[in-house]
């Protein structure tokens, strides 16, 4: 899955969404004294009536929260509600003292000093163009855009305090639009004036800050999984076919999780719905999962980016996440790292080993990225969205393995069902694996979730006839706040007959000796077969063992493995292994990385290679040899150009391009052949054409790529018209006026695309001035990205 930003989510934590009580000098115009507290009521139920006009992007609201007393000592207390034009506030149905300081509405109610004594907070407000309701498309006049309004958090749109509580939504909207939120749907009743009010009511407490509101134009179908759960899947109406290829697998989704947890989905209903120029990937709120409609894909899309990863992972929030909530950043692993986990567990049950070892690659890699940084420990609240997700869901994986697959289900489940419907801590998780396993494994959460940084090893190995002696020392930086890591490692041997042998031992020192006994001929040695430790490693051996190791070991990620170590080994030493592996290999992985080595060997033993891989039935395999071709292919220029044709949007535009190097003669050809496809998403082929066409001297169809420019196309292809313009290297007023508002637009996403693209060319002295009329009349925004441009 793209990884979403993990903001979002944290809102919940900053100290000014906190229910606190007030000292009176802060209420200087009531003469009551106010006690200080950390919390000193819970509110218990939301009540919300909601009319949005979308043109004016103004919300009305009558809010009602029904609180309870938890001290004797407080009698008033604050909600955020930044901007909002309150008319009227009530506490137990009589006009209540109320102020607003900075973004808070502090409000008095009578302390009757019994605990659990219940009390009623009401308010009538507007707010217009609240930040975090994003209003998308009503301001294109030329209708292009959908017109959606949403939000995933309940943040600047509804008074805020951070508590578990039931809901009651009422939302009044114009008739032609469909409402979507949390909880079962209680009623649609259509008014007189055009409008309809949509009901949702959620019965269960639920964190609040995981709260939704979606309008669009949509449609939905519902399926009825094996335990009876409805789940309702939404899509656009103008888009049905892409609903079937976008939600595959979602009946296989719910029964895993309540397999594999061990607990039942929590809530009784489940629902999903795309938005356009959505922030990130996908975020599940309570019974409601949002996500980027550029994964509402169509079948030749399922190569780009599909759904799959990023459903799975906001499924597994309803229990890690909303069911149970984190307590505070430091503990958000426990969210997010077991949703990577889970989802990365499902694909394994779906596609296969080779599958999840495909993803705990990407995920060691995100892992080691962020170590080149700093070494922040995934319990620690600056850990990063790469150890919170990728190292966490590893660190995950070792866990089980040390615990072994019985002991550690038996402490999954063991934990949701103790801590339902609360907010945890990594204590809490910690206990409960103690508690329903007996295992005393404090020395790995304080290794793998307390302490930062991962081992490198150093192996080094000599043969002793009847044995090998290995040498095994951990070369990362030791000190007596970070002694050598401990783990279980194992050993691989490989024999001529075709056998092998493993070999376990504890390593927790600096540097160990180990005697393993030979049962045959060695043909190769394997540290950590199945790569299960998250971890650097350096083999010191000679090329022919790495070779052995490619061409023999039983597992396609011990093979990849020896094919990394290849990598700076000089292609006439290494093609001959790498065209015997070509043939002995099929997963995409393995053979994408024989294709990228042997793209520089021009034998003809090398080039039957790369003509194989455009040929092959992988989507993957024939991408890798689209984007690895050089001058001395060209005798390959029919498959590529059959490629033109590819079940993958992605594979068509690498074919353009490699056609443009390989037969730029024929590209007027080659135009017309693929002139008239669009692909998904953000018209990456129309995009890729118009490039090409461009820079083949088709001056005429800057307008077409100019116009993608504009706000009245989504993020996506505005994005993929940004970097074609980059790359074209053009501008002039209209294109630097359209990169400047796609910088300064709400989506991050496409103005961190935006923003190198205007550094370019602003760095140019033929195209700056362009730039510098543009950001005129910017504003403030605008004048903080002309310094970050450095004009």
């Amino acid at each position: 899955m793209e990884m979403k930003m993990i903001y979002a989510r944290l809102c919940r934590f900053f100290t000014t969404f906190q229910l606190v009580v007030l000292a009176s000098a802060i209420l200087a115009q009531t003469a009551k004294e106010v006690n200080v507290l950390d919390k000193n009521i819970d509110f218990e139920h939301i009540d919300v009536e909601l009319t949005i006009e979308a043109a004016q992007k103004l919300v009305r609201a009558k809010v009602r929260f029904d609180f309870v007393e938890t001290t004797s000592r407080a009698d008033s207390a604050w909600l955020s509600c930044p901007r909002f034009a309150v008319s009227k506030v009530e506490v137990d149905g009589r006009e209540a003292s109320w102020r607003i300081e900075d973004d808070r509405l502090i409000f008095f109610y009578e302390n009757v000093g019994k605990p659990s004594a219940s009390h009623s907070f009401y308010i009538e407000y507007e707010v217009v163009a609240p930040t975090e309701l994003h209003f998308v498309g009503w301001d294109d006049n030329s209708h292009t855009r959908r017109r959606q309004i949403w939000a995933h958090r309940p943040h600047t749109w509804l008074p805020y305090a951070d508590d578990r509580l039931t809901m009651d939504f009422r939302i009044t909207f114009d008739e032609n639009y469909q409402v979507f939120s949390n909880g079962i749907r209680k009623e649609i009743t259509p008014n007189a004036d055009g409008t309809t009010t949509w009901h949702y009511s959620l019965e269960k407490p639920h964190p609040f800050f995981s709260t939704a509101l979606v309008i669009g134009q949509y449609e939905w179908d519902t399926l009825t999984t094996h335990s009876g759960l409805p789940v309702e899947l939404w899509y656009y109406p103008d888009l049905k076919s892409h609903r079937k290829p976008t939600y595959k697998f979602m009946d296989e989704m719910v029964d895993f999780c309540e397999n594999e947890l061990g607990v039942k989905y929590p809530y009784s209903i489940y629902r999903q719905a795309p938005l356009t120029d959505y922030l990130y990937g996908g975020m599940e709120t309570t019974t409601s999962t949002v996500f980027g409609d550029y994964m509402l894909i169509d079948e030749r899309a399922w190569w780009e980016r599909n759904y799959v990863n990023v459903n799975i992972h906001e499924l597994v929030h309803q229990w890690f996440g909303n069911d149970i909530s984190h307590r505070g950043n430091h503990n958000v692993w426990l969210t997010e790292s077991f949703a990577t986990y889970y989802a990365k567990r499902f694909e394994k049950a779906i596609f296969g080993e080779n599958a999840y070892q495909w993803v705990r690659l990407k995920e060691e890699e995100n892992a080691l990225l962020a170590a080149k940084s700093d070494d922040y420990a995934i319990g620690d609240g600056r850990g990063g969205t790469h150890r919170w997700y990728s190292k966490g869901s590893l660190v995950v994986d070792m866990l089980r393995d040390e615990m072994g697959d019985e002991a550690f289900r038996k402490a999954i489940t063991y934990y949701l069902q103790k801590n339902r419907q609360s907010e945890v801590e990594t204590a809490d998780f910690r206990q409960a694996v103690a508690e329903s396993s007996g295992m005393q494994l404090d020395w790995f959460f304080d290794q793998w979730v307390m302490r930062g940084g991962e081992p490198h090893y150093r192996i080094q190995y000599e043969d002793q006839g009847l044995s090998l002696l290995v040498k095994v020392e951990q070369i990362q930086e030791i000190t007596p706040e970070k002694p050598p890591f401990r783990a279980n490692i194992r050993f691989e041997v490989g024999y001529t007959d075709g056998s092998r042998s493993t070999h376990h031992f504890l390593n927790d020192s600096r540097e160990q000796l180990y005697i393993i006994p030979k049962e045959g001929q060695q043909i190769y040695l394997l540290f950590d077969p199945g790569n299960r430790i998250l971890k650097r490693e350096t083999i010191v051996r000679p090329k022919y063992d790495v070779f052995d190791q490619l061409l023999n070991t039983p597992k396609m990620i011990d093979r990849y493995r020896a094919l990394v170590e290849m990598r700076d080994f000089p292609v006439d030493e290494k093609a001959e292994v790498l065209q015997l592996a070509w043939k002995k290999n099929r997963y995409h992985l393995v053979r994408s990385e024989i294709v990228a080595q042997l793209a520089s060997d021009s034998s003809a033993a090398s080039i039957a290679v790369i003509r194989d891989a455009l040929k092959s039935d992988d989507v993957y395999v024939r991408r890798a040899a689209l984007t690895n071709l050089k001058l001395h292919h060209k005798s390959l220029i029919g498959p590529v150009a059959a490629c033109l044709q590819d079940s993958s949007y992605s594979n068509v535009i690498a074919a353009l391009r490699a056609l443009k190097q390989l037969d730029h003669r024929h590209l007027r050809k080659y135009l017309r052949q693929t002139d008239g496809q669009q692909g998904y998403p953000g018209l990456n082929v129309r995009i890729a054409w118009l490039e090409t066409a461009i820079r083949f001297g088709r001056i005429k169809y800057l307008d077409e790529l100019r116009d993608y420019l504009s706000p009245r196309f989504d993020f996506r292809t505005r994005i993929n018209a940004v970097e074609a313009i980059g790359r074209l290297e053009i501008c002039d007023d209209s294109i630097a006026s359209a990169l400047v508002e796609a910088a300064l637009y709400w989506n991050f996403r496409l103005g961190d695309a935006t923003k190198p693209v205007l550094k370019a060319f602003a760095a140019k002295p033929n195209l700056k001035s362009f730039i510098v009329k543009a950001l005129q009349n910017t504003g403030a925004e605008g004048r903080k990205l002309e310094a970050d441009l450095g004009l």
